[in-house]
């Protein structure tokens, strides 16, 4: 089986990439920037296509021979509507088996990010394509990373968002095995939308003091401006809007479709602090 992966070396990626490569599958990666082939090459990508994604060119070679899609988008870039319209329409000539795009738990339209996924949905299921919609929450490693200067280490967290609404988090391990599943699947799947989220909805200010209790770090948040892009207004744009609602909206999950994907209970916050710190000694 060959499997083309957009956005490949971003979070998502590089958890999914390994486990797709043990499992004997044929990767296809594309990335616009050419240091990170090795990178790529040696997480487990047979080939690394070096472009722009949102090229016609780049999209045709993307398609040819492949057999299932798994589109994810970057971060911050602007196009991706028309982009993924033009790589649908070039997998429905190609005929690939199986479009599997990795969209986000429920997509709102005041955010930027959502309704361009929210409308990249909408082509999907207007398509002939087999597709599955994979909708994951907020990544426990993207919004709490680890490292030095982190708030493992320091307790000090830094945000422009306030920390009083409920969220709800899963962990890219979770979200790499489910859409592993999803991706070496035959017919099962077709025609789904699955919410992958974590059994736990918490509220931003609950997580942090739950790490920092784990570290005995004392807790010391830091509520900074909305960061500003001028070089990328789309990014600008996007980023506002996501500190906007969700300063003021709870972004809560239910754990139902992961548990009846995977037979099991999703990775806790908990688990991840716990891996964290056994990582550290």
């Amino acid at each position: 089986m060959k499997v083309l992966i957009t956005a490949s070396y971003g979070h998502i990626g590089q958890v999914l990439i390994p486990k797709l490569h043990q499992e004997g599958v044929f990767i296809r990666t594309v990335d616009p920037n050419p240091a990170h082939v090795e990178s790529l090459k040696n997480l487990g990508a047979d080939e690394v296509l070096v472009g722009d994604f949102r090229q016609d060119a780049i999209i045709e070679q993307e398609v040819a021979g492949i057999d299932k899609i798994l589109l994810i988008l970057p971060d911050n870039l602007s196009g991706m509507v028309s982009m993924a319209e033009r790589l649908i329409c070039a997998a429905e000539k190609a005929h690939v088996t199986h479009f599997v795009f990795s969209s986000c738990l429920n997509t709102v339209s005041a955010l930027l990010q959502h309704w361009e996924k929210y409308q990249i949905e909408d082509m999907l299921m207007g398509s002939k394509l087999n597709y599955t919609i994979l909708k994951p929450s907020g990544y426990m490693e993207m919004h709490y990373p680890s490292g030095p200067d982190s708030i493992f280490s320091t307790g000090h967290f830094v945000t422009p968002i306030t920390t009083d609404q409920i969220g709800n988090m899963i962990s890219l391990k979770d979200i790499a095995a489910a859409t592993t599943k999803v991706l070496l699947s035959q017919k099962e799947y077709y025609f789904t939308s699955l919410d992958l989220c974590g059994a736990e909805n918490t509220t931003m200010q609950q997580q942090l003091e739950q790490i920092c209790h784990a570290t005995g770090h004392p807790l010391k948040v830091e509520l900074v401006p909305t960061p500003h892009f001028p070089d990328n207004p789309h990014a600008s744009e996007q980023i506002g809007r996501i500190v906007a609602y969700h300063s003021n909206h709870p972004y809560a999950g239910n754990s139902f479709d992961f548990e009846a994907l995977m037979g099991r209970k999703p990775r806790t916050l908990q688990n991840y602090i716990d891996d964290v710190l056994a990582n550290a000694h």
